[in-house]
């Protein structure tokens, strides 16, 4: 590639980011510099704090303090590297191959190009100058030799960032496919989670309880070497390996490190290359015919169904809207996030303390996981017209009065917050033996949180709408005002916990005070709240499709407007 395709596709590639930055509006990008600054800042930190820690801190650490240093610090990146990760699932590519596949360049010069682009995440531009000041300090403050941490750093990110590279470019060839790419991005999610789990479920199971003693800690303290030798066999232990080698003046287990990261990193993106080859070139697997479905047609269609106390094209727009997200990968994402409390909670039930939880306080268990089978939907709910995309254009020419739409969205998303907080109400009645007032409580309490949820939601997906890209819940490039829409979304969710955490503060206080102590206060006070909140969220609907139909274009430009 000729210096002048390079400064070409460098201009291309501002050129748009200017071009979106001009449509965003003047809100945007200052939001957007605002966090380029604290991007910078961090990175600055890192880098001055790092070379610090380097100079000061571990001038005087023992070898094994080296080892664990770096385990620590490899662990913290791999966390942040592996949310990425997930974020990021499929292969987001700067330049787009095949529009550039008719001039004059070269797909392995492209190729390089794009895996150097995909270097810039925070991640990366945060740790890794932090890292290399932390071994420039090492340098300086305990002796020359040290400076072979700067290649030994180097190879492990190229080995890691080049098979994280394969690894996107391997999915997006399996994503093509999109009903395999909807359980793909499922199943490594929770893969991930289940696995970040297994160490913390190990360690408080009643096995690893009956057998921990004073002998068992002290054997392991006596096999350190064991855990030393271990790190030969994990790659992110490789760096801490090479810098105990270092300290105890051994350059050899440095330059194998060196060596093998380089080797396997090169075979990464070799093996990356060939994979995008394969897929700019069409190689695909065949595609197997599939058997015509057979349709009963005196059966009714969900959508041709009524429901008792809604008018005619409420019913309809809300069925349609449940079966859309039946069928959307967006859904199942979202339905992670109730899988992963479940597999939290019962980590940390394992880790309470033993014995009955006291009868106050049950119904702030209770809310508070009412609150949260809430908050898992929050990114549907404050966003619900970014799923509809082009169908937008649908419910702009419906006759339907807006604040019927409203309700259909809203009633769209009940079924799945309450199954799933009627499933975690009664995993934890089983759990903590809660009594039928605390139970009936916590029912109340999912109907207070969704009916205050979807007020705050209404409102948020009203003022700021955003295109969601195709099979994810985030935009493939977006502007400034998505986060502060997640972060309005984020920070909202404990004001849903004022109404729902009263009924259980009164039944608290007539406890303390001894009044009426046979009678379930707390059951009355949540169904007069959820009676108040009901008349609310009917008054205020009203207002809120006044609001959508006074916005209603703007809210079509941005769930419309096709992403550069």
């Amino acid at each position: 590639m000729r210096k002048e395709h390079i400064l070409a596709i460098l201009w291309l590639r501002w050129r748009l980011t200017k071009n979106q930055f001009a449509r965003a509006g003047k809100i945007n990008a200052v939001i957007s510099v605002f966090m380029l600054v604290v991007l910078v800042m961090a990175a600055g930190g890192a880098v001055v704090g790092g070379f610090l820690v380097g100079l000061l801190g571990l001038s005087q650490t023992r070898p094994m303090g080296l080892l664990l240093f770096w385990d620590a610090v490899m662990f913290v990146f791999l966390i942040f590297w592996l949310s990425g990760l997930l974020v990021e699932i499929q292969r987001s590519e700067s330049i787009d191959l095949s529009r550039l596949l008719h001039l004059p360049v070269t797909l392995d010069q492209v190729f390089l190009f794009n895996y150097l682009a995909s270097l810039l995440t925070p991640s990366i531009l945060i740790f890794v100058p932090g890292m290399l000041a932390v071994c420039l300090g090492l340098m300086l403050s305990r002796g020359p030799w040290m400076v072979l941490m700067i290649p030994l750093l180097v190879g492990f990110i190229l080995l890691l960032t080049a098979w994280t590279y394969c690894l996107r470019g391997w999915l997006a060839a399996l994503m093509s496919n999109q009903r395999r790419k909807r359980s793909i991005i499922v199943w490594i999610t929770l893969g991930f989670i289940l696995v970040a789990q297994l160490p913390n479920a190990f360690l408080h199971s009643p096995m690893f309880r009956k057998n921990k003693s004073g002998t068992a800690v002290k054997g392991a303290m006596e096999n350190s070497e064991r855990v030393v030798a271990g790190h030969l066999l994990i790659p992110p232990g490789w760096v801490g390996y090479g810098a105990m080698g270092l300290a105890n003046k051994n350059s050899w287990p440095a330059l194998g490190a060196i060596a093998v990261c380089c080797l396997l990193g090169g075979y990464g993106l070799k093996r990356a290359y060939r994979t995008t080859l394969k897929v700019y070139t069409g190689v695909e697997a065949p595609v197997k015919p599939t058997r015509e479905a057979k349709v009963d047609k005196s059966r009714l269609l969900l959508v041709e169904r009524r429901v008792p106390g809604l008018p005619e094209d409420t019913a309809a727009l809300a069925l349609a809207t449940f079966r859309s997200l039946l069928r959307a990968p967006e859904l199942k994402m979202a339905l992670v996030m109730p899988v992963v409390a479940g597999v939290f909670a019962a980590s940390a039930f394992l880790t309470r303390p033993k014995g009955p939880i006291t009868a106050q306080l049950a119904p702030f268990v209770t809310g508070c996981f009412a609150v949260f089978a809430v908050f898992c939907f929050s990114n549907l709910m404050a966003n619900m017209f970014g799923l509809d995309r082009s169908g937008f254009r649908a419910l702009v020419l419906l006759p339907t009065r807006r604040q019927h739409i409203l309700l259909a969205k809203n009633l769209a998303v009940l079924p799945f917050i309450a199954g799933s907080g009627v499933t975690f109400l009664l995993i934890l009645s089983w759990f903590l033996r809660l009594s039928w007032h605390n139970t009936l409580t916590g029912f109340f309490q999912l109907i207070i949180a969704f009916l205050v949820f979807s007020l705050m939601c209404n409102l948020l997906s009203i003022l700021a709408p955003y295109r969601f890209s195709p099979g994810t819940l985030q935009t493939k490039k977006p502007k400034a005002i998505v986060f502060v829409a997640v972060l309005a979304t984020m920070v909202s969710a404990p004001l849903a916990l004022i109404p729902v955490l009263i009924p259980p503060s009164v039944q608290l206080l007539f406890n303390m005070l001894g009044w009426v102590s046979w009678l379930p206060v707390n059951v009355l006070v949540a169904t007069l709240i959820a009676g108040l909140v009901v008349w609310l969220y009917w008054i205020l609907l009203p207002m809120q499709g006044r609001l959508l139909q006074k916005r209603e274009r703007n809210i079509l430009a941005s769930v419309t407007e096709a992403l550069e």
